[in-house]
């Protein structure tokens, strides 16, 4: 049975159906991704709609007047900030920020944040346009990568979904003290020579997303060689019923993840 569903989940079929009836099938078997054949991640991936990229950014100023806390994939973020925080102005570098609701929330609780905001370039550029008639301070739409002094990257699920991982984040090996890689899939295999495999998100359909899973001791070893070392790893249970049942026995360990990384 799981092995048909799977077939059909990663299939076009699956990505032309109404979207009523893919709500009924994620319902009754609450799977959120399925393994696929590709090498790599296609390059038209997770798509852009100015018009909700623009609604998203109205709602975040919400987080900062009423101060209630925003979906955050790592949910003791704001703690971690306090203990590493610096009495000078503190680099925050949000590597797929998405939206500003993270900016306001902890502009409101860390007074001496400096937010650095990057994402895909549709998204910079609409935040630009936007940012044009509010001018928000501590904010820095960063379009290309400069050589601040970062206290924290942030790759708040975000990693998974970009196709040049390795060179994105060997660019901060030099310039920041922590990196912290949160709701990210892993899974533990030597014997599996892959450094990850590709997954099929099915659970925003009708909006269909690739992205990477990834062989953790090979990720740790990439990232050892890059003055990371890894100082903290936990489980992810933000987003309810998420599960990977439908994969392989091979796949040992896959789950969600935390990691947190200080520079060597």
């Amino acid at each position: 049975m799981t092995t048909l569903l799977n077939l059909f989940l990663r299939s076009k079929y699956f990505n032309k159906i109404n979207s009523f009836i893919s709500k009924k099938i994620f319902k009754i078997f609450k799977i959120f991704f399925v393994e696929t054949e590709l090498k790599d991640l296609p390059d038209q991936n997770y798509k852009i709609i100015e018009n909700e990229v623009v609604e998203e950014f109205k709602i975040g100023k919400n987080f900062e007047k009423n101060n209630n806390k925003p979906y955050i994939t790592y949910t003791h973020l704001l703690d971690l900030l306090s203990v590493i925080e610096k009495k000078e102005s503190f680099n925050f570098f949000d590597y797929g920020a998405g939206n500003l609701n993270l900016f306001f929330y902890l502009r409101k609780n860390i007074k001496n944040l400096n937010y650095f905001f990057f994402d895909q370039p549709e998204i910079l550029k609409i935040l630009k346009n936007y940012n044009e008639t509010h001018n928000f301070e501590k904010l820095n739409i960063c379009s290309n990568f400069k050589k601040e002094k970062l206290d924290l990257v942030y790759f708040g699920s975000s990693l998974q979904y970009l196709k040049k991982y390795k060179s994105e984040i060997s660019q901060f090996k030099d310039s920041t003290n922590y990196l912290l890689i949160s709701q990210t899939p892993f899974f533990t295999n030597r014997d599996i020579k892959n450094e990850f495999l590709v997954m099929k998100q099915i659970n925003m359909h009708p909006k269909i997303n690739y992205l990477y899973c990834f062989n953790y001791n090979y990720f740790i070893d990439f990232m050892e060689q890059n003055n990371f070392k890894l100082i903290d790893k936990n489980f992810n249970r933000v987003t309810k019923f998420l599960n990977f049942k439908n994969f392989d026995k091979q796949y040992k360990d896959i789950d969600m993840y935390d990691l947190f990384f200080k520079k060597i």
